[in-house]
């Protein structure tokens, strides 16, 4: 008997071996690197599709899929129930906040437990699934452990000693440009991300734009001082600083270290 493609087992004897596929630039390199015979195959791969995606992040998506088909390993997309993260802000007029994680909690984390549960069961106490993340040796500090017995967070480019830059040339070498991953309104994404995003989605802009309007109205804060909010980008030639929500952004093109979000 299958359950969402994966033949089911004891698996407290030999737990389920997930690669949490975030379609950025670790666990592209780890999907190549499986191809490669370099490491494992797992028994499933699943993206969490936060409905609030950056573009690229949707094509490399895709690829991943056909190279999984490719291997025959079940690739799956989940999302939150509550539907897409930009619009679950706009309906609470709140904004993603740097330094909480709910956004990584409730629209990746467990939406993918959910699916990963509906195979494994629900037998506590036991390792029942082993949840690959890409986390790379420059960025270690991020190798956190799950908060759950029954699920055990694996780090295989650590085991393998891997770094973004090996990362990065591992997918260049297959000519694939692949980009961090990450939301759209993200405020860990940093200035130039708002930018470009303003330059290049100028769709995309207009809902965090949107987003941050629906905050100021609906708590009735205005963004007084020397900082330019979000929606004064275009108004700008340079912004030398940038805020989203509360936060000051920094020149950085990233500021990510979510410390759990599936990269």
């Amino acid at each position: 008997m299958k359950v969402h493609g994966v033949k089911l087992r004891d698996f407290v004897k030999e737990p389920l071996e997930v690669l949490s596929f975030g379609g950025g630039v670790q666990s592209f390199a780890i999907l190549l690197l499986i191809k490669e015979g370099k490491l494992p195959i797992p028994d499933i791969i699943i993206h969490s599709d936060t409905g609030s995606e950056m573009p690229h992040t949707h094509e490399i998506v895709k690829i991943g899929f056909e190279i999984s088909k490719e291997m025959n390993i079940p690739f799956h997309i989940v999302s939150s129930y509550r539907g897409k993260l930009h619009e679950d802000y706009m309906k609470t007029g709140t904004l993603p906040v740097v330094g909480i994680r709910s956004c990584t909690t409730n629209f990746k984390i467990f939406p993918q437990r959910r699916f990963i549960r509906e195979i494994v069961g629900n037998k506590n106490g036991k390792v029942l699934a082993n949840c690959w993340l890409g986390i790379t040796t420059d960025e270690s500090k991020r190798e956190v452990k799950s908060n759950l017995q029954w699920i055990q967070n694996k780090f295989p480019l650590l085991e393998i000693n891997y770094t973004r830059k090996d990362c990065i040339e591992l997918n260049s070498k297959y000519n694939y440009s692949v980009k961090k991953s990450g939301c759209f309104c993200c405020p860990y994404a940093g200035k130039n991300h708002f930018v470009k995003l303003y330059q290049d989605h100028p769709e995309l802009f207009k809902i965090v734009k949107e987003m941050e309007s629906k905050y100021h109205k609906t708590w009735k804060t205005k963004n007084e001082g020397i900082l330019p909010r979000v929606s004064d980008i275009s108004t700008l030639q340079i912004p030398s600083l940038v805020t989203f929500g509360a936060e000051i952004l920094s020149n950085d093109e990233s500021s990510c270290d979510s410390g759990g979000c599936f990269l």
